[in-house]
């Protein structure tokens, strides 16, 4: 169901935006508003960006639209011939990289798409390996879930990848170069060796095995390392770090970017909890540590919209989108959802017995009630607006 219906519609204030332009969209109409006013605001946030409201003296709002469909999103710079400095590879870089904890182990990702509000990110099938869900750490120190939703198997080294999908916008994309690289390139590769996360390690291109399929590297990896890139001197990525051979010094394999390309070209159908990811014989994987044990990733994944909002001033329909939903205990054992948006604006949510709901939003708290709607969704109602959302 992509719209939905207030279940008690009641008169909000006047709902206005302030900006001219809002780069969401409205899915089942194809386009956005805008919403000019003529009152006093308060400077009060709902919907799906910046909004005001008075208590008197508001004139009917003047609605605008555009034709924009899509969150706009800035695109990865190309590859380039310019060498980098190891600090500057490392800065430029690290924004796109995430380590990634199961309840097996961990691993690393990067991001190599943002698309309709949602970011994908691939690593190693055997760093997800049983799991449906992980958890992705970023630099900032910020944490999402992200659903498993394809993986080549990992019955051998060049099938040993998946794709992970967050449904925000997030992190940084790393361009992938189309060509080939040559043996002797600079490489740097980073990742979370021993769970210690965001290192970046250098070497070289020791060689190209499998029809230059997997490239062999000196760069120091070890478990954690799974699943991240490896740059070369430009920070274009050239390949995954994926294993190592047991018993030896130096003697490192990352996926080469072709073999990335092709499975993002058309990965498989996702996994179930059943199947199970091999290393490379006579090798041992990058990633898995199995030390590391990190409490179980709330959330639910579900396609189609999750959050939903009301964006004009009488209107009883709320405008689809997605959201990032998870849940969380508080300092005090309550109960907390999180609501993020594809911009990043972050509702924290406390639904009370009583049926009377918290919105913590940019450091202020708005009071409400809620309920449950026909389709088993939570919908929160605001003096300032309704909004609703899945888990």
């Amino acid at each position: 169901m992509l719209s939905k219906t207030i279940a008690s519609p009641f008169r909000a204030l006047c709902v206005f935006r302030t900006n001219r332009f809002s780069p969401h969209s409205i899915v089942h109409k194809g386009q956005v508003t805008a919403v000019k006013r003529n009152c006093q605001a308060l400077g009060i946030l709902t919907g799906l960006s910046l909004i005001s409201l008075s208590l008197a003296g508001c004139t009917p709002p003047k609605v605008e639209t555009t034709n924009s469909t899509k969150i706009p999103v800035p695109q990865a710079p190309p590859c380039t011939n310019q060498n980098l400095s190891t600090e500057a590879i490392f800065s430029g870089s690290k924004a796109g990289v995430a380590v990634v904890e199961t309840s097996d182990g961990l691993g690393s990702a990067f991001v190599v798409r943002h698309q309709d509000g949602v970011t994908l990110l691939v690593t190693n099938a055997h760093v997800v390996e049983g799991s449906q869900v992980a958890t992705l750490k970023w630099p900032d120190g910020s944490q999402d879930n992200a659903a498993v939703v394809a993986t080549g198997g990992g019955n051998s080294a060049e099938t040993d990848l998946a794709l992970l999908e967050v449904r925000a916008i997030r992190g940084e994309v790393l361009q992938i170069k189309p060509e080939a690289v040559n043996v002797g390139t600079d490489i740097f590769a980073i990742g979370a060796p021993k769970g210690l996360e965001f290192s970046i390690s250098r070497g070289i291109v020791s060689g190209l095995r499998d029809d230059g399929a997997i490239l062999q590297i000196d760069a120091a990896i070890n478990p954690g390392n799974s699943g991240g890139p490896v740059l070369d001197g430009t920070g274009c990525v050239v390949g995954m770090a994926t294993f190592k051979l047991r018993d030896s010094e130096g003697l490192n394999f990352a996926l080469a970017a072709s073999t990335i390309n092709t499975f993002l070209a058309k990965p498989p159908s996702p996994p179930s909890r059943s199947e199970t990811a091999q290393s490379p014989d006579s090798s041992e994987d990058a990633g898995n540590d199995s030390a590391q044990r990190p409490a179980e990733a709330s959330g639910r994944s579900t396609s189609g919209p999750t959050c939903w909002f009301q964006l004009t001033q009488d209107s009883t329909d709320l405008a689809p989108s997605r959201c990032s939903v998870t849940s969380r205990r508080n300092a005090n054992g309550h109960l907390v959802y999180d609501v993020i948006e594809p911009n990043g604006t972050t509702r924290t949510v406390v639904l009370w017995n009583d049926d009377s709901a918290e919105v913590i939003l940019e450091g202020k708290r708005y009071l409400g009630r809620w309920e449950k709607d026909q389709d088993g969704d939570f919908q929160v109602h605001l003096d300032q607006g309704t909004f609703a959302f899945r888990y």
